[in-house]
């Protein structure tokens, strides 16, 4: 059983109290934790770390806690306290961290914007270190089309960065998602049937090792790190200090949306299935699965619905539509209980608001994320087994259909099944955890037939820890082992990889 906790309320307003400079709850990250440095803080620092310039937090300093909250983006929190957190202002303060990690023969782990449900980021008596302030973009090489951004980068910024040039990188589906771990994990990102995992778009990347050096990993120069770092998710063992991407051209991009109650699942997901061939990968096809209803319902009509909004790309406008026309023109708006067939026009930068379950997502308490062949088996009893039994009305699931979860090699990630499927039970108490975690039992037992792999960053690692060797083919999953122990023979980084 998974050792996670809600703390109370009173707790969450006294860590934001604590936090010096916070003006709310820990939604934003890291934005919680910053504060001023005093000099009892500095005085508490171990004396290898005199010439730190960023920030240390120890158990002994006030902001402790605070820190701890800031660290994960979610509300649930696990039992496990690491000895401290460190924000590193450059290369310089990572190597001091990483030599007085080997001399106290601590282990350390690396955080983005602790996004990963397992909450990774919070090891016991880990050093936790901060990458924040690694959020550099860098100058864009117009001439192939790459640009280099470090682990801090979000992703919406990004993407209005390259989107004045013409480019798009496939980052997350979420814009306030930072790249860092989203691409050690393989990255669901937009337009998933065209480009595939965003971490197939990573040319190279500059890792510190758990030695201390610094190395570039690319397809030509440590292969295996390359290998291990386009897959492995919270289980790298290494720093990235800064990704090296492949943008694309930004295509344009048309909108239909069409909402199919749960009894209309086992007719409406074949139907879709059924088109996804003439698609020819130019549509992605997401659906929501919740109480999510058409516009305008009154509220004492409101029940559950499957929402897929379908988003076609193309080079022109006329391409985009013309994509489109393999769902407008079908069968599949009859079967709908309501629909929107209007070819939509939307920039790629308008993507980023078209998640509507973004603003309650700190409260997910449990989530599993999957590969299947059978989506229509899946989304019909997730349907079945949510609407009957979710604690919180803005429990959700979510699918990608013809997803197309590639990585070109050399990568770790491994491709299983073309559609993507996932669940995400919120709750507000420890009660809505325990029974949260009842229910994805539950529907774990339900779908496991049905199950061909899982999504390493949408899964939860401590609740469900065979799931990280099921992420990856059994050669993948041997080979991890002997790169980690190559890379990192001391097991200096807190991974999965560990045992």
């Amino acid at each position: 059983m998974s050792t996670k906790n809600i703390f109370r309320r009173s707790l969450l307003k006294a860590s934001a109290a604590i936090a010096a400079g916070s003006s709310g709850l820990l939604g934003m990250g890291s934005a919680l934790a910053k504060g001023v440095t005093d000099k009892a803080a500095i005085a508490a620092r171990p004396a290898a770390l005199a010439k730190f310039k960023g920030e240390i937090v120890t158990r002994s300093d006030s902001r402790y806690l605070g820190w701890f909250w800031a660290m994960s983006w979610y509300r649930i929190k696990p039992n496990a306290f690491p000895s401290m957190f460190a924000r590193p202002t450059d290369r310089d303060d990572l190597a001091l961290l990483m030599a007085y990690a080997n001399k106290t023969n601590t282990r350390v782990v690396a955080r983005s914007s602790g996004h990963n449900i397992s909450n990774p980021v919070l090891a016991q008596d880990a050093i936790t270190i901060d990458m924040s302030l690694f959020g550099e973009i860098g100058e864009l090489d117009m001439a192939s089309q790459t640009i280099w951004a470090g682990p801090a980068v979000l992703s919406e910024p990004l993407n209005r960065l390259l989107y004045a040039k013409g480019l798009s990188f496939p980052s997350a589906h979420t814009g306030f998602v930072t790249i860092g771990g989203y691409l050690l994990g393989g990255g669901m990102g937009w337009n998933m049937p065209a480009w595939g995992m965003g971490c197939g778009s990573v040319v190279a990347a500059e890792v510190m090792l758990a030695d201390g050096r610094i190395v570039t990993a690319s397809a030509t120069e440590n292969t295996d790190l390359y290998w291990a770092l386009r897959g492995v998710g919270p289980g790298f063992f290494g720093i990235v200090l800064r990704y090296k991407l492949q943008a694309h051209p930004t295509p344009k991009i048309v909108k239909n949306t069409f909402f199919y109650t749960v009894d209309q699942l086992d007719k409406a997901v074949p139907a879709f299935l059924e088109l996804l061939p003439a698609s020819n990968n130019r549509s992605e096809v997401l659906g929501a699965l919740g109480m999510f209803n058409p516009p305008g319902t009154p509220k004492d009509k409101q029940t559950w619905h499957w929402a897929v909004n379908i988003f076609s790309f193309g080079a022109t406008e006329k391409d985009a539509q013309e994509a489109a026309r393999v769902f407008t023109e079908s069968g599949v708006g009859k079967l709908a209980a309501w629909s929107k067939t209007e070819n939509q026009p939307l920039t790629y930068l308008d993507l980023y608001s078209q998640l509507s379950t973004d603003f309650y997502s700190e409260f997910r308490t449990s989530e599993v994320a999957l590969f299947t062949d059978d989506p229509a088996a899946v989304l019909k009893k997730l349907g079945a087994k949510l609407q009957a039994k979710a604690l919180d009305p803005r429990s959700f699931g979510f699918s990608v259909l013809g997803c197309n979860p590639t990585v070109p090699e050399p990568c770790s990630f491994t491709h299983k099944a073309d559609h993507y499927v996932s669940w995400y039970l919120i709750g507000t108490t420890n009660e809505d955890v325990q029974k949260n975690f009842a229910l994805m039992d539950e529907l774990y037992a339900d779908l496991k037939p049905y199950i061909k792999g899982y999504y390493i960053n949408e899964i939860d690692l401590p609740h469900f820890p065979h799931m990280a060797r099921e992420c990856f083919s059994e050669e993948k999953w041997k080979k991890l082992q002997t790169v980690h122990q190559h890379y990192d023979p001391k097991k200096r980084f807190s991974t999965y990889l560990n045992g």
